[in-house]
């Protein structure tokens, strides 16, 4: 019997057919035909898996180039904003180190019959007035820049833009409200010295950032990141121990329910400020000068009013009486304005919060720049409570770096 013949089961079985027309089909493929065929495709399998195991390599090479760009570009950003910081903030406390100090020279001014020149609302009344005369101007130089874009505009048909575009009823109706409570909050704390206890006025003082965090969230719904509230509960207790263990600081005083209600009003108003001028600066991307206009404008007519309701003319016949106090007074409204521009900058950037904190620490280092030029003592607790506060705002920076990175990992992740 041929060879052939004797192998056509074989055939069948490794073929898997059982008819002869099948068996054709399949051709001559002997085992051998299908050992090789077997090892072709392990082969094949054996290259897609090498294959597959590159591009695993290189997703992740890729995925931890792309993590060590984020974390470097994020790195970048938190360095620039960090500079940025620090050197508004160095302006902020160069304007008000100069103001403090140009205060307690006008309360050493001599003055006859041994009086001194403590006139606070007329004070603040000054500084509203010439903060309303350099916003007009700053507002001025921006309408000046606007004139001159619309003059080299390239389409013929656009329509030339004011500074006043911005000012419609509603945010007039939010600096209103803002202007009221804040010279409210000014005119109630100012009051409040006179029927409240040193150790409470502390506590006013120090508390400023809590009733922000606490309006925010009841008015607006603002929230924000956990090591924020952390912050601004720290730096609290430590500006409080820094206010409070002055050497020599008489704590004398009674608490009465007439001055509590009025210290309940200033935090109350606080909180009540901060947040409004937040929505306002969020409403059609307000520009800090018009909003620092509207303020002073609203603002001023009330601060005249209780300039002379609360004090009188008496700090107007003392400046005809000593003419020589008008330089003082006009360096320390500049100081002022230049200072509260800065914190309108300030405030469009970081919002209310880190502007109260910004203005708050301001006060730690021109009280400890008061001890050098004035010698102040100043108390081991102190020094404790001031090395604190930075350790916390450092802190705070750290967590807000690592805060932002997962964030940026977790986009990138999610993104195809």
């Amino acid at each position: 019997m041929d060879e052939n013949e004797t192998s056509g089961p074989s055939r069948r079985r490794v073929c898997g057919v059982t008819s002869e027309a099948e068996l054709q089909q399949c051709g001559a493929t002997g085992p051998a035909d299908v050992d090789e065929r077997g090892a072709a495709e392990s082969q094949a399998a054996l290259l897609d898996s090498e294959k597959s195991a590159k591009s695993r390599s290189k997703t992740k090479m890729e995925a931890s180039t792309s993590g060590n760009n984020v974390e470097r570009e994020l790195g970048c950003s938190m360095l620039f904003e960090t500079c940025r910081a620090i050197l508004l903030f160095g302006i902020v406390c160069v304007c008000y180190v100069l103001f403090q100090y140009i205060q307690e020279l006008l309360m050493r001014f001599p003055i006859l019959d041994e009086k001194k020149f403590d006139f606070p609302v007329f004070l603040a009344f000054l500084c509203f007035a010439t903060n309303l005369v350099t916003t007009c101007a700053l507002l001025g130089v921006m309408q000046l820049r606007m004139n001159l874009q619309y003059r080299r505009r390239e389409d013929p048909s656009e329509e030339r833009q004011t500074v006043f575009d911005m000012f419609d009823r509603r945010i007039m109706f939010l600096g209103f409200l803002a202007a009221v409570s804040n010279v409210v909050a000014m005119l109630s704390s100012h009051a409040a010295v006179k029927y409240v206890g040193v150790p409470t006025q502390i506590v006013i003082k120090s508390a400023k950032m809590i009733p922000i965090l606490i309006g925010g969230l009841l008015i607006f719904k603002k929230t924000y990141p956990m090591y924020d509230y952390v912050t601004v509960c720290v730096i609290t207790l430590f500006i409080f121990i820094f206010n409070f263990f002055k050497p020599n600081a008489r704590m004398a005083g009674e608490n009465t329910t007439f001055g509590l209600v009025l210290c309940l009003m200033s935090l109350a108003c606080d909180g009540f400020t901060g947040p409004i001028e937040d929505r306002m600066l969020a409403l059609k991307d307000l520009h800090p000068f018009s909003m620092l206009f509207i303020l002073n404008f609203f603002g001023f007519p009330f601060a005249a009013a209780a300039a002379f309701i609360f004090e009188g003319t008496e700090p107007f016949c003392l400046l005809r009486d000593n003419p020589e106090l008008w330089k003082i007074l006009l360096l320390l409204s500049v100081t002022a304005s230049v200072g509260q521009v800065f914190i309108v900058i300030c405030l469009k950037l970081y919002g209310s919060l880190y502007t109260t904190l910004i203005t708050t620490i301001r006060k730690i280092v021109s009280s400890l720049l008061s001890i050098f030029m004035f010698h102040h003592p100043m108390s081991v607790l102190q020094w404790i409570s001031m090395a604190g506060t930075f350790l916390t705002l450092f802190a705070r920076q750290y967590f807000k770096y690592q805060h932002g990175l997962k964030k940026k990992q977790a986009a990138q992740m999610v993104a195809p």
